[in-house]
């Protein structure tokens, strides 16, 4: 289901980023100015831990998770039809396995307001007492 990324993937993984953001009914005038954002260069994939999601040997999604001094997940996409399957999940799994592997403590998220949602269940511990899932939240205060 994941495979490391290859620099000659960049075309295809700019591609998927652009229709997953899609999917939430951005007009194609907005998307085309957040192209250049949202364009995944091959030094990006050499410089980064990048794996791309694939189901039934088709392409569905990417991740990409900087571990650098900054550890960030900078990237998690998935074509519209790849949503909902519980395919992002795992790849968030993954993401945290591997930064959990290299010895990363915690990682920021700037999310998408539309995927905010996703990232607050990942965030989720069950308590048994009230039969439910609750958030799990870190909030960083910056130093000025």
């Amino acid at each position: 289901m994941f495979r490391p990324s290859q620099p000659d993937e960049a075309a295809v993984l700019s591609d998927i980023a652009i229709e997953s953001k899609g999917r939430w009914g951005y007009s194609r005038e907005q998307l085309e100015v957040w192209r250049k954002d949202l364009r995944i260069l091959p030094s990006y994939i050499k410089a980064n831990t990048i794996e791309t999601i694939w189901q039934n040997e088709l392409k569905v999604g990417f991740f990409a998770i900087k571990l650098n001094t900054k550890p960030i997940l900078d990237h998690l996409w998935l074509l519209p039809k790849a949503i909902g399957h519980g395919i992002g999940k795992l790849a968030f799994q993954r993401a945290v396995a591997i930064a959990e592997k290299t010895g990363v403590k915690a990682f920021t998220i700037i999310s998408d307001p539309t995927a905010e949602g996703f990232y607050f269940h990942m965030g989720e511990v069950p308590s048994i007492p009230q039969n439910r899932m609750l958030p799990k939240l870190l909030y960083r205060i910056q130093i000025q």
